[in-house]
């Protein structure tokens, strides 16, 4: 799918691009309105000048840099020498003004200007033209038409390229928070465990030397349950970056929670999320199951997620008396990731644990 919608939008850029030739055959109106009082050279001079201008001008519109300068210059000359040969010319000159406006400068583009003026006037005048004042009138009205179409062109593909820009720097921008963001839920998970590991593995060789094996041996039986409950909290993490559904996300958070003989109660109104706010979403509900699965004294607890028309909201409790509240990595990268998006997080500590976040979910304020 991704495939065809790439070659139908560059198909769609090549029409839009080129598609608009179509009207330089109005430069062939006189051949064959007044076909039989053309002679065999005139239509094929004609034909020859008009399929020499339509490459000429593909490559000028495709031209970067100063060599857009000789290919207008032999655009302009073509339609000088066209007009001895048929009248339909100020269609050309039409095209050519439109190059004009569409690769100069501002500056660049008065001189432009005048060169095409001067040569709409010597061919008129110079050339075998029958009704000189019509010539004029066409060309002078297209030129002026085509060569602001031209200028407007030139500005929407600057703003384009700019906006292009904005939206390659504010990718690079989110993946820089994307790296620092794996870089705490790896702290998250691996700074503590591997602390603990360390110690006890030091300990274990301790009381090793000072053969007390059965210590040695009880330490070292407790650094492989650390380190077994590590590599299940590696993998968890990694399962959460890969899955983004937040409902998944809370059925295999909450049969967590009961396979580790919690009594939990979960209320979830969700609706479809931004995908941004549904990954943070995601990651402050499992930190937040850590924190139950870590500290909370009587495993019995409340997890509910409601979504209103311009915000998200988390609610976790656990129905344990909390007479202090120590914030550390956990809460901390709560609040942070909260924050990231303009949201809040906030504890309250009391007869019951309580943590409440509040995501933003409009365009306007993820922005």
């Amino acid at each position: 799918m991704s495939s065809l919608n790439t070659s139908t939008q560059q198909s769609d850029k090549g029409f839009w691009k080129y598609g608009h030739l179509i009207f330089t055959g109005f430069y062939l109106l006189p051949l064959i309105i007044n076909y039989s009082s053309f002679t065999a050279n005139q239509i094929t001079m004609s034909l020859a000048f008009y399929i020499a201008f339509i490459l000429l001008y593909v490559k000028a519109i495709n031209c970067r840099g100063t060599g857009v300068t000789k290919l207008f210059v032999a655009m302009l000359l073509i339609c000088f020498c066209a007009t001895f040969y048929s009248s339909g010319t100020p269609t050309l000159f039409g095209f050519t003004a439109y190059v004009a406006g569409y690769a100069y400068s501002y500056h660049q583009r008065i001189y432009a200007a005048l060169a095409i003026i001067s040569t709409v006037l010597l061919s008129a005048y110079i050339g075998d033209i029958g009704k000189v004042q019509y010539f004029l009138a066409v060309a002078l009205i297209l030129c002026a038409a085509l060569f602001s179409y031209g200028i407007a062109a030139k500005r929407e593909s600057l703003y384009k390229k700019r906006e292009q820009e904005s939206a390659n720097q504010l990718e690079q921008l989110a993946a820089i928070a994307e790296r620092e963001r794996i870089a705490r839920d790896l702290h998250d998970i691996l700074g503590h465990s591997l602390s603990s590991i360390a110690l006890k593995a030091e300990l274990a060789n301790k009381l090793n030397q000072g053969e007390r094996y059965a210590q040695a041996n009880n330490e070292i039986a407790q650094v492989a349950e650390l380190a077994r409950q590590l590599l299940s909290d590696v993998r968890n993490a990694v399962s959460d970056l890969k899955q983004l559904n937040l409902v998944s996300q809370i059925a295999q958070l909450k049969q967590r929670l009961i396979e580790q003989g919690f009594n939990i109660k979960v209320s979830v109104n969700l609706d479809t999320l931004p995908a941004k706010v549904e990954g943070f979403a995601g990651l402050i509900i499992k930190e937040a199951v850590t924190n139950l699965l870590r500290h909370s004294s009587t495993k019995n607890c409340e997890i509910s997620i409601d979504q209103t028309a311009k915000q998200l909201l988390i609610k976790v409790i656990d129905n344990a008396p909390c007479n202090t509240l120590k914030v550390g990595n956990g809460l901390n990268g709560i609040t942070e990731r909260a924050e990231q998006l303009k949201g809040s997080a906030k504890f309250t500590c009391g007869d019951t644990f309580t943590l409440n976040v509040i995501l933003p979910i409009t365009a306007k304020d993820l922005q």
